[in-house]
């Protein structure tokens, strides 16, 4: 059994998601309110140049000049994406937590994904995979009740050829790139389908879906510019429902809901707002390791691989029985940080395979013992900041937490 514990608070992801639904239900702007409260005085609005651009796209016509957005509030149904095991929480466990809170759609990346997911929780949900569906994976996807989101027009072909092998309708989202350039039907390809429409015969075009590039910079004006390209884009699509905001893309305004709203990172506690504001979210992730090993060393000790720490004192040295095995990256060797009843504590030397020093001279000898918890990830020590420390994300920290921690959920 292993001696570190990660800890998932069930209740800080519904607490999570109930206030993204809320946002969403209500159409409450949180960033206005967040932008005009006291200690933000004076602080430009974090919406600005984003929402006075109007893009101009010469092959489709002037961007529709509608209020964005106003056919969609009273629709709006709030998803969950549970791709990558939750980003690294456990989506199995998580899903049925929000099931609770009657989220019915759920975003994975994979048809393996999707596939572990329907067995666990069952059918009255909605799973979607967002990589889309292949040749070899087509079957499974219909046998399991799947839909996955069409990338481009050999994967409309694909799932076309499987309609009509099977003789019926097959759901599916269309997923179009504006932006983002990573997958999604380009701009020729969505023409292809506005001027033949016999190339989704037998398919069933729930949603239109598009992603966001840079959601939690609000004052980015490409969020702008890709709903304007999405919405021109749906003018030719009425009859199919609409999704485009992430975590980020909720918090943009209501503008950017339309039926059906994608959070992840924001269920698990990352800022969807950027490292420059105040994380609304609740933290649902605490990973505590025991200390395992104590000594004490002279000045000039050399500690760990390659001797990259040398100590400058006569020091206490604890040590961690975890690792870069379990997704601890080397990188936070001597600079990371963990916390002993809220006090910072210094790693030092090579974080190595299964094992990680911390140098405890400076705390009370009250707080230094055999199986006293150390705290890796907490409220004191966020996957945001800790990720900040080596330049990375706090999607990077969670989904590169490793299997021989013992989960816990509360």
């Amino acid at each position: 059994m292993s001696l570190c514990t990660l800890e998932i608070n069930l209740s800080a992801i519904k607490a999570n998601y109930r206030l993204l639904k809320n946002i969403c239900e209500n159409s409450v702007d949180f960033l206005h309110n967040v932008a005009n409260k006291e200690e933000f005085a004076g602080n430009t609005s974090p919406r600005t140049a984003a929402y006075t651009l109007v893009r101009e796209d010469a092959s489709l016509g002037s961007t529709p000049k509608l209020p964005l957005g106003a056919s969609y509030a009273k629709n709006l149904l709030v998803g969950a994406a549970v791709k990558a095991n939750s980003y690294g929480l456990g989506a199995i466990e998580i899903s049925k937590t929000l099931l609770e809170e009657n989220c019915r759609y759920f975003f994975v990346a994979s048809s393996n994904e999707g596939i572990s997911l329907r067995k666990a929780i069952g059918d009255e949900v909605n799973i979607l995979i967002l990589n889309g569906v292949f040749e070899h994976d087509a079957l499974e996807l219909i046998e399991y009740n799947l839909i996955p989101v069409l990338n481009n027009l050999n994967q409309i072909k694909i799932w076309q050829k499987f309609s009509n092998l099977k003789n019926q309708l097959l759901p599916c989202y269309l997923h179009f790139n504006t932006g983002i350039n990573r997958l999604g039907l380009n701009h020729n390809e969505i023409e292809q389908l506005i001027n033949n429409r016999d190339l989704l015969k037998g398919l069933n075009v729930e949603y239109i879906i598009s992603h966001l590039s840079a959601s939690e910079d609000s004052d980015n004006p490409y969020n702008l510019e890709q709903l304007n390209k999405f919405k021109a884009y749906l003018e030719y699509f009425p009859n199919a429902k609409a999704s485009l905001a992430n975590s980020g893309g909720i918090f943009l305004g209501k503008d950017y809901h339309f039926n059906l709203v994608r959070p992840g990172a924001a269920l698990y506690g990352l800022n969807p707002l950027g490292s420059n504001k105040p994380n609304p979210m609740q933290n649902p992730v605490t990973l505590k390791a025991p200390i395992i090993h104590l000594q004490n060393l002279t000045y000039g000790s050399r500690i760990g691989y390659n001797m990259t720490f040398t100590t400058k004192r006569d020091s206490l040295i604890a040590t961690l029985p975890f690792g870069y095995a379990d997704g601890f990256s080397r990188n936070f060797s001597n600079q990371g940080t963990v916390f002993i009843n809220s006090r910072n504590v210094p790693i030092i030397g090579r974080i190595s395979m299964d094992l990680v020093n911390i140098d405890v001279t400076d705390l009370p000898p009250s707080d230094i013992f055999l199986g006293q918890e150390v705290e890796i990830i907490g409220n004191n020590c966020t996957p945001d900041k800790i990720a900040d420390i080596i330049g990375t994300i706090g999607y990077e920290i969670l989904t590169s937490l490793g299997n021989r921690y013992k989960r816990i959920y509360t």
